[in-house]
C-alpha cells in the first residue's frame, strides 16, 4: 500500500555542521531527497545555482512570498531563505523523504505548517567550539562571527520546540545518531497506509480504496472553540484522531488530501496532507467554502460545537466579578450552509435504540451520500479514545456496512474502502 515520505529538518546555529549531516542522510538512504533552498544572498565561492541554492533577487523572493510559494521562509543575517512547499509535498506524496538544512526560525515555521515534520537540533560540544569553527571557515569577518554567536544564543533558546538533539562533536558519532533517528521515524505506522503483512488477516477489508486514487478529498476534523473571552471557550471532547486517521486512509488510497482541523490534540497528519488550521465554527465554514470547490469528497468528521456565545468578552473575565451568565446561540450547520458541490460523508454519534433512524434522518437533512454511525455508550470507543467501531449507512439504499472494532486508523481504512465500493457501484450503475 501507499507509504508516505517524511520530512526531516536539521537546524542549528551557523557552523554547527547540519549541512554535512543532512547530505549524509541523502547519500546513505535511497528514496531521500535534499531540498535546495531559495535565497537572496549572493553565491559564495563555487556554489552552483540549483544545487547549493536557488539564487534570486529581493523582488522575486517577495513575489514568491505573496503567492504562498514557501513552506517556510526567514530572514537570517540580512538575507532571506525559503523552502518551496509544493515541491516538498509532491516528493512526500511519491513516498520519498525530504531532508531540509535550514535555520532555526524556518524549522519552527515548518513544525507549525507540518506538525509531522521531524525536527533535529544540531550543536557542537560547546560555544567555544562553534566560535572556532566559524573563525576557521575564513568566509566571515570578526564582526560577522560575533553576530553569528549572538544569534546562536537566541537559536538555542528555542531548542525545546525540536524533537531531537544531536551533539556534533565527533562526526561519525553524530552521523550514527542522525541515522538512528531517521530509521526509527521511518518505521512509525503514521507513515504507512497499512502494512501489507497485515492485510491477509482481514480479507477484502480494503477493497474499494483504489476508487480514491487521484481524487481530491477534504476532511474536517477536531472540535471548534467558541470563545467566551480571550481565554475561555465552549467546545467538546473531540481529540481529532478520527479526522487525522481518515486523512491517512484517503492518502493511503492515493488521494490528494486536505485536512481542515479545529484546535485538536491530534493534528499531525502525514506530510503530504495539507493542514488548514481553524478556530471557530464560522472559521471552519469559511475555510471549507474555499476547499470544497474542486473536491471529489467532503468528509465531515469534525465535532463542531452546536452553540456559541452571543458575544465574547475582551480580555479575561475575573473571578472577582462574581457569577456570570452566558447567552448562547446555535452555530451554523456547516454541511447545510455549504451545500457542497461534491458528495459528503457525514458522521453521527448517537445513543439509544433509535440511533439508526436518527442517523438516517441526519444524513438526509445534510444531503450526504453516506453517514458513519458510532454509538456513544460503548466503552473504549469514540471521543478521546484510540479505537472505534460503527456502521456506514448509505443514502442510495437500505443496506449498511459494519466496521469492526479496531484502532481509528483501522476503522478509517474500512470507512474509506466501503464508501469507495459504494461510489464505484453507483458510477457503474
Amino acid at each position: 500500500m501507499f507509504s508516505s515520505g517524511m520530512l526531516f529538518v536539521l537546524a542549528g546555529p551557523s557552523g554547527a555542521g547540519k549541512t554535512t549531516l543532512a547530505h549524509h542522510l541523502v547519500d546513505k538512504y535511497e528514496g531521500t531527497e535534499f531540498s535546495v533552498s531559495t535565497t537572496t544572498r549572493p553565491s559564495r565561492g563555487e556554489e552552483i545555482h540549483g544545487e547549493d541554492y536557488f539564487f534570486v533577487d529581493d523582488g522575486e523572493f517577495t513575489r514568491r512570498v505573496e503567492n504562498s510559494y514557501f513552506l517556510e521562509w526567514a530572514q537570517v543575517h540580512g538575507n532571506r531563505y525559503g523552502t518551496e512547499g509544493s515541491w516538498v509535498r509532491k516528493q512526500m506524496a511519491r513516498g520519498r523523504s525530504v531532508v531540509l538544512d535550514i535555520d532555526v526560525q524556518g524549522a519552527v515555521q515548518v513544525k507549525e505548517a507540518m506538525p509531522s515534520a521531524v525536527l533535529i537540533f544540531v550543536l557542537p560540544a560547546s560555544s567555544d567550539v562553534l566560535c572556532n569553527r566559524l573563525e576557521q571557515r575564513n568566509t566571515d569577518s570578526g564582526k560577522t562571527v560575533e553576530k553569528r554567536m549572538k544569534a546562536a544564543a537566541g537559536e538555542v533558546s528555542v531548542m525545546g520546540v525540536f524533537d531531537y538533539f544531536i551533539c556534533n562533536d565527533v562526526l561519525e558519532k553524530a552521523k550514527s545518531g542522525v541515522e538512528t533517528i531517521f530509521l526509527a521515524e521511518k518505521m512509525k505506522l503514521q507513515n504507512i497506509g497499512w502494512p501489507v503483512q497485515a492485510l491477509d488477516y482481514h480479507g477484502g477489508y480494503v477493497n474499494g480504496l483504489d476508487f480514491w486514487r487521484g481524487k481530491r478529498v477534504v476532511v474536517s476534523s477536531g472540535p471548534t472553540r467558541e470563545m467566551i473571552d480571550e481565554v475561555r471557550f465552549v467546545s467538546n471532547r473531540s481529540s481529532g484522531l478520527m479526522g487525522v486517521s481518515l486523512a491517512e486512509a484517503f492518502l493511503a488510497a492515493g488521494a490528494e488530501v486536505v485536512l481542515v482541523s479545529g484546535p485538536a490534540f491530534n493534528m499531525k497528519p502525514p506530510g503530504p496532507v495539507r493542514l488548514v488550521k481553524v478556530g471557530s465554527a464560522n472559521d471552519m465554514l469559511a475555510a471549507l467554502k474555499e476547499e470544497v470547490l474542486c473536491a471529489d469528497l467532503l468528509v465531515m468528521a469534525a465535532a463542531i460545537a452546536d452553540f456559541t456565545p452571543v458575544s465574547a468578552a475582551s480580555g479575561k473575565l475575573k473571578r472577582s466579578q462574581g457569577g456570570i451568565s452566558i447567552a448562547l446561540e446555535p452555530t451554523p450547520d456547516i454541511t447545510v450552509s455549504l451545500a457542497p458541490p461534491c458528495p459528503v460523508l457525514s458522521f453521527a454519534l448517537e445513543y439509544g435504540e433509535t440511533a439508526v433512524e436518527r442517523a438516517r434522518s441526519k444524513m438526509k437533512r445534510k444531503g450526504a451520500v453516506a453517514i458513519f454511525l458510532n454509538m456513544g455508550n460503548r466503552p473504549s470507543e469514540g471521543m478521546e479514545t484510540a479505537c472505534n467501531s460503527g456502521t456506514i449507512l448509505f443514502a442510495s439504499s437500505e443496506k449498511s456496512v459494519e466496521i469492526p472494532f479496531g484502532s481509528k486508523k483501522f476503522v478509517a481504512l474500512g470507512i474509506a474502502a466501503a464508501l469507495g465500493r459504494e461510489m464505484e457501484n453507483s458510477d457503474n450503475g
